[in-house]
């Protein structure tokens, strides 16, 4: 309870002064806030090897108790083992061996994922297109329409399905897209006041809650 007492008042007045200093134009607290982000920055790096901590001795404790998941464990470990090396030792990111490795192993690793992404999307699509109900079928009729404006051949069958689908793009799905993002950003906006009043307190560890719902 006294870790509150101290983790609230703090997160409060942190956040309170990044954002007056959006708003308020003096030297001095933009000094201030300069200081509290790069105090962020080096409390992330440290969160960052605390995570990279967690995920050795949880891989460490598979390799020990899951025979099944040996190899999967083991392979990481060494990966991330001869990862951190070649960056120590070759001099960082930028260094030749390190490209070798981003350009031989990851990249193709992420091109593999977005290619299986492909087959994903045509099955969703697939299950998408089944109509059951009106809703369904004007998603439908809207999906056809934009991919036979988007080739070719939807302008050989009919010239005005380009114009069709510009539309389409320009009004309604700018609209739905302009409409999520604003409750996106209300969403974003409430959710940063409760945290600087401190009725959220996502950086608190809940340890439980009483029967009035307060921090036990």
């Amino acid at each position: 309870m006294a870790s509150h007492l101290v983790s609230v008042p703090v997160a409060m007045g942190v956040g309170l002064l990044v954002l007056a200093s959006y708003f308020i134009v003096d030297a001095r607290l933009d000094a201030v806030v300069n200081q509290l982000i790069s105090i962020a920055a080096v409390v992330a790096a440290f969160a960052l090897f605390l995570g990279l901590a967690n995920l050795v001795r949880f891989h460490l404790k598979r390799v020990r108790t899951h025979p099944a998941e040996r190899l999967y464990s083991s392979t990481l470990l060494a990966a991330l083992a001869a990862t951190v090396t070649l960056g120590l030792i070759g001099g960082g990111p930028n260094a030749q061996w390190m490209q070798i490795v981003f350009n031989s192993v990851l990249f193709p690793l992420q091109a593999a994922l977005y290619s299986l992404l492909a087959f994903f999307i045509v099955t969703a699509t697939y299950r998408a297109f089944r109509v059951r109900n009106a809703e369904s079928a004007l998603f439908v009729i809207f999906a056809l329409v934009v991919w036979l404006g988007q080739t070719p051949a939807g302008a050989l069958l009919w010239e005005e399905l380009p114009a069709i689908k510009d539309w389409i793009f320009d009004v309604p799905v700018l609209a739905g897209t302009r409409g999520i993002l604003i409750g996106v950003s209300l969403g974003t906006l409430a959710t940063g006041i409760r945290v600087l009043l401190g009725v959220d307190r996502p950086y608190v560890e809940e340890t439980g809650r009483d029967t009035h719902g307060h921090l036990s």
